[in-house]
């Protein structure tokens, strides 16, 4: 069942369509009186923004009310039609089955292309020597031959099974503490927790990673350079004229900021991309933060160790298996 994006209310209806699919009219939600679902109206780059922004709303949507049928003029649904020849067949009816069936299928497709995604983006960060050097070493060269196209396929299923298996450990701890929680509170739920579905997990953390592997990408494009000289006080005008102990004491904070010492793969990828997870955790599970950020150590203790194991067969040397442990690894 649909719910309000702003309240999470349930709704049996988020729009009603009038003689043409353009034609419609957003519900109103009685418990909150916004609209249920402003985002039936956007498009596909408005919902991609603010999903790279974490808005909430937009996670419901998603989640929610991506499929949810609109009621039409004379007060029938799509559902309806679709109900009746299944009735006159004798066959069951069990649309949140097939709502359910539906979903895991649309979390195998994002699945798969995001972990595509994310394995060209290690891949490009695990090649240690440029195409452009090999060509002049070689002019015959060419950047797709047998061995680097072995080296990505074995990099895409190392990311494939990473990713089942972090997925994996997080639906086991949310099983958990969903469990705990549940004989706590003596079966106490809020309208979203009586939504859940296990297939809203993956389908969440999925949504999530947008926003990391967006600025994983903007890094692989525009890498930062390894060649940047550590600050002296002569640097900048402002430094010289505070005291000279003072002056030491900033150079060595903003010596940390550096290309050569900061490594910004590592914080996008584990720190925006486990505090992008919690936030998606907690739309689905509307729990404490603390136990989402537990969740999410589960998943990582997880990731971790099936990321050791495979590293041996993911590196050819022990260069790339220690850069793959450092890009799995939190």
């Amino acid at each position: 069942m649909p719910v309000c994006t702003t309240c999470t209310h349930w709704l049996p209806h988020l729009y009603t369509v009038y003689q043409s699919a353009y034609n419609l009219r957003l519900e109103q939600c009685p418990n909150c009186h916004s609209f249920a679902d402003p985002y039936v109206e956007h498009d596909e780059l408005t919902l991609v923004i603010d999903l790279l922004l974490l808005k909430r709303a937009v996670y419901r949507h998603l989640l929610y009310n991506r499929d949810s049928e609109p009621r039409r003029e004379d007060g029938t649904t799509a559902e309806d039609d679709n109900e009746q020849p299944k009735k006159a067949r004798g066959i069951p009816t069990t649309l949140q089955d097939e709502r359910e069936l539906s979903r895991w299928r649309l979390v195998l497709r994002l699945g798969l292309t995001l972990t595509f995604v994310d394995a060209f983006i290690r891949w490009s960060h695990l090649s240690v020597q440029p195409a452009s050097i090999q060509l002049e070493e070689s002019p015959n060269f060419s950047p797709w031959n047998i061995g680097t196209i072995s080296g990505f396929v074995k990099i895409f299923l190392g990311c494939c099974i990473e990713t089942v298996s972090f997925h994996a450990g997080v639906i086991i701890a949310c099983y958990v503490v969903l469990r705990a929680l549940h004989l706590r509170l003596g079966g106490l739920q809020s309208d979203i927790r009586r939504e859940f579905r296990f297939s809203l997990i993956p389908l969440a953390l999925f949504y999530s990673s947008f926003t990391k592997l967006f600025f994983l990408f903007l890094l692989t494009i525009w890498r930062p350079s390894r060649t940047s000289q550590p600050l002296s006080p002569s640097d900048g005008d402002t430094l010289v004229l505070l005291p000279l102990n003072f002056d030491l004491d900033i150079l060595s904070a903003l010596n940390f900021m550096t290309d050569d010492n900061l490594d910004r793969e590592w914080i996008v990828r584990n720190v925006m991309g486990g505090m992008s997870a919690g936030f998606g955790l907690r739309v689905i599970l509307d729990i404490n933060p603390f136990f989402t950020t537990l969740i999410i150590l589960c998943g990582w203790m997880v990731k971790t160790f099936v990321s050791r194991l495979i590293s041996g067969w993911i590196g050819d040397n022990v260069a790339t298996a220690e850069a793959w442990l450092a890009s799995s690894i939190p």
